[in-house]
């Protein structure tokens, strides 16, 4: 490996570090605050939530699970990428220079 694939390696190390860094922090706040509003929605009386919307909770069960939402976008711009990977390459072996 060259010195700047090595230095390209670390920095790119570094970054993804600091990244799953933030990540951390944010789901440790989300989960702080969730716990926070699970304790006051625990203080609401159960005929409040217990009440449903009417017609509402059909129109809700159409829907897909959040992870699923959430699943399907990171497949699609998994796929993207794919794409866009096999696509340089060809680039790449289109742009190489013709050996006589």
């Amino acid at each position: 490996m060259s010195n700047v694939q090595e230095i390209n390696k670390k920095v790119q190390e570094q970054a993804l570090d600091v990244v799953r860094e933030a990540q951390n922090a944010t789901v440790e706040a989300v989960t702080t605050w969730s716990e926070a509003a699970n304790k006051v929605t625990a203080q609401v009386p159960d005929f409040v939530k217990e009440y449903e919307v009417p017609g509402f909770a059909g129109i809700t069960k159409q829907f897909p699970a959040v992870a699923e939402i959430a699943d399907s976008a990171f497949d699609f711009a998994q796929q993207i990428l794919d794409g866009q990977r096999e696509f340089t390459h060809r680039i790449i072996a289109a742009t190489k220079p013709v050996s006589a």
